[in-house]
């Protein structure tokens, strides 16, 4: 029996895992399509799934994508090899599953879509547990693997589907406190950053540049500042 991989619309499918009796109409989707969907839900995840956003949906559907279907330890043995679908569909039907090449095509597909494909390069050089240290981690090896600079922004339409995306402007300023990028547009003194928390600095200190905030702290009234990155500016890694 051959094992199917429909061609995966994300969101449509993430209403089909998570939500209750979810009809055609809702989903804008004719009626094959939906029992593909359902049937490859049910293959990943044993039937509906509790998933209280869509960046939760996609942090399981990643995680069941490399247990059901192909591991890291696959993905890593491709590594620097081409990603034509003949390749991947040996590989799965050497791990018993009898798979077309559409299919192949929409895993292939999918892979890109949920950012597995891109992390290749990367899977063996990340091994943290502790998830937000492991998001930095993956954020910085993005730089390194680009050509050329990237902006703010760019990095967060990237990693938008992430689970802790909102956090993604303080791992960019980790990553430039541990010296490991450059942040064109931040005017801050980074030794300031050594010396207090850069998400509560004195005001007094900091006015005089453009890349910060003030704000109050709503238990004391007390008025702080914070380093603020704007989305045009531009990140380069330097290497380790």
């Amino acid at each position: 029996m051959k094992f199917v991989i429909p061609n995966v619309d994300l969101k449509k499918f993430y209403k089909l895992c998570a939500f209750q009796n979810i009809s055609a109409k809702d989903v804008r989707l004719n009626e094959k399509t939906i029992k593909s969907y359902k049937k490859f839900r049910d293959y990943l995840f044993g039937g509906s799934i509790k998933a209280e956003s869509y960046a939760i949906f996609i942090e399981k559907f990643r995680k069941r994508i490399l247990s059901k279907i192909i591991s890291e330890e696959d993905l890593s043995q491709l590594d620097n090899r081409p990603f034509t679908p003949i390749i991947i569909k040996n590989l799965l039907e050497r791990k018993k599953h009898q798979i077309s090449l559409s299919s192949v095509k929409n895993l292939l597909s999918l892979l890109m879509k949920v950012h597995l494909l891109d992390q290749i390069p990367i899977i063996k050089i990340i091994n943290i547990t502790d998830e937000e240290t492991q998001d930095k981690e993956l954020i910085y090896h993005y730089l390194l693997r680009s050509k050329d600079f990237l902006s703010v922004k760019k990095v967060k339409k990237y990693f938008r589907e992430s689970q802790r995306a909102h956090r993604i402007n303080d791992y960019l300023i980790e990553l430039w406190i541990d010296d490991k990028i450059d942040i064109k547009g931040i005017d801050i003194p980074k030794k300031l950053c050594h010396e207090y928390d850069y998400k509560s600095l004195p005001p007094d200190e900091v006015k005089e540049y453009k890349s910060i905030e003030t704000y109050r702290v709503r238990e004391t009234g007390e008025l702080r500042a914070r380093i603020a990155l704007s989305d045009n500016y531009k990140l380069y890694p330097k290497g380790d």
